[in-house]
């Protein structure tokens, strides 16, 4: 048994309670980008299962809510430039009822099978499960914020192409489970003992982990020996920052980006494939016959051809988000329309009730109609998969495109509307977190920043910040092997959810438990 078990536990008062789970919230935060101190995230797991260690459900639950509340609001902090404060906390709300969902469930656990080992694995894998519940429902959910992404630097990320996100989710959740067990060992009496051994098990455990994470190798089967690469290049041509609030798109965005790929052109640059952002081009370039010519002149003078990012009228209420790649003829006849569209950001669900709510909803005049085709393109031999701005948060979208022939991975993005928001640097680290976990390089490229390009390793090859033109260019490694992570996703997953809930059927089945109630000292 790899975590003791403790015989003398006592319930968390509610007060302790909720402020461990307000703390456990914010140090949540904190493990994310900008901040990147990934090692704070057990910590703030291990503070929510404390929390959730309380004699009433109840308590259980609203520390749940005031957990996700705390990490969520300053997270998801780029909602209320795009759309304002209400929204924002509405989001930030609606996404802590997961937590507080999981939290009833670790404390019904915890309390009919103590702090175990198997409690520990279970409380892990419910973990993980919440978060892919998180990011996937309703309306195709939200993946934003879900553990992994804290990993961008982090060695715990080698056990990505393993285990893929959601198994990272468990890996976070057992190391949180192994840091209340080692506080456990230190604050219940019985099983201190003399020495405070018990705790040294569970701290222990965990830096082994980590220690593994270290020296565990890639997936045999996902290393390329014959180092192909494509050269490409990214190009952000930036435009000024748009008023909070603002949803339009000025022209001076198509133009940047036409006198960033000349200056490319024309100081020597070269590549196999030019990469425009999403929405570079404005609306409907494929009918706007000026800007079609300009863009094939582009490819002409490069002799290489362009993927560019549009949006193009669905018949009179609704539109498209595609990406298209042209040449010196025009449009290939290859395009992409984005599969994911962010409820609430590109379309609004249930529409009519939403309306009478809100006024909100009449920001986004046409909803957009999403894809469905998988977006891999033929590039003279080299399958290149296209995913746009939010898709790269979504496993299973990277997971459909690689498994449909992607060598590589582009990603194009319009971060202008979030300003100066930590939106860009949450981004961009998902695209690292999943060019490891694919085995795929990731070309991530914005019309604003921030933009950079990773090797399957991990490895930044170019990066341009944000609020900055240029372009980033490299040799960009091609790879067809699989991951463990993209071939078996589903089974992975299933699991950990079977683990899961054999552990609740377990404790369903086990007879209370009587444990103490904590008690100050006169």
């Amino acid at each position: 048994m790899l975590v003791p078990h403790f015989e003398g536990e006592k319930f968390t008062p509610p007060i302790f309670a909720l402020v461990s789970a307000v703390i456990g919230g914010l140090l949540f935060h904190f493990a994310f980008d900008p901040y990147g101190l990934w090692g704070l995230l057990p910590l703030a797991l291990g503070a929510l299962f404390f929390a959730s260690f309380t004699r009433r459900a109840s308590v259980a639950f609203v520390s749940g809510l005031a957990f996700g509340i705390s990490a969520f609001i300053p997270l998801f902090s780029w909602a209320s430039i795009y759309a304002g404060l209400g929204p924002h906390l509405a989001l930030a709300i609606f996404e802590a009822l997961y937590i507080a969902v999981f939290s009833v469930l670790a404390r019904f656990i915890l309390v009919r099978r103590g702090i175990r080992f198997s409690s520990s694995v279970g409380i892990a894998c419910l973990w993980a499960i919440t978060e892919f519940a998180r990011a996937t429902v309703p309306w195709g959910g939200l993946s934003w914020a879900m553990s992994a992404f804290a990993y961008a630097d982090s060695p715990l990320l080698n056990f990505g192409p393993w285990l893929g996100v959601t198994g990272l989710g468990a890996i976070s959740g057992l190391l949180g489970a192994y840091a209340l067990s080692t506080v456990g060992a230190l604050t219940f009496r019985r099983a201190r003992g003399r020495n405070g051994v018990h705790a040294v098990w569970p701290a222990s455990v965990a830096i082994i982990i980590v220690l593994c994470a270290l020296v565990t190798p890639r997936p045999a089967n996902s290393v390329d020996a014959g180092h192909h690469s494509l050269r490409v290049a990214g190009i952000q041509g930036n435009i000024e920052r748009p008023k909070a609030g603002s949803y339009y798109i000025p022209d001076t965005m198509f133009d940047n980006h036409v006198e960033q790929t000349r200056d490319f052109l024309a100081g020597g640059g070269h590549a196999r494939l030019i990469v425009w952002p999403e929405d570079s081009t404005g609306w409907d370039v494929q009918n706007n016959h000026e800007r079609m010519a300009t863009l094939q002149q582009l490819a002409r003078d490069a002799g290489a051809p362009l993927l560019v990012g549009t949006q193009s009228p669905d018949g009179e209420k609704a539109r498209m988000n595609t990406s298209i790649l042209l040449d010196a003829e025009g449009p290939t006849g290859q395009e992409y329309t984005k599969r994911h569209p962010v409820p609430f950001g590109e379309y609004i669900p249930q529409r009519e009730f939403f309306s009478k709510i809100t006024d909100k909803v009449s920001l986004v005049e046409r909803d957009m109609t999403p894809g469905t085709q998988v977006g891999v393109l033929d590039l003279s031999g080299t399958e290149v998969g296209v995913l746009i701005c939010f898709e790269i948060a979504y496993e299973q979208s990277v997971a459909d495109t690689v498994n449909a022939g992607a060598e590589l991975l582009v990603v194009q993005s319009n971060n202008a509307l979030f300003l100066d928001s930590n939106e860009s640097v949450q981004q961009l680290a998902q695209a690292k977190v999943f060019a490891v976990i694919s085995g795929r390089s990731v070309v991530h490229i914005s019309t604003v920043g921030d933009s950079a390009i990773y090797t399957p390793e991990g490895r930044k090859l170019a990066s341009l910040d944000h609020w900055t033109e240029g372009t980033m260019v490299a040799d960009v490694p091609v790879r067809t092997g699989l991951t463990p992570a993209m071939e078996h996703g589903v089974v992975i997953r299933g699991i950990i959810a079977a683990l899961a809930g054999v552990v609740l059927l377990a404790s369903l089945l086990a007879p209370p438990r009587t444990i103490k109630e904590r008690r100050s000292r006169p």
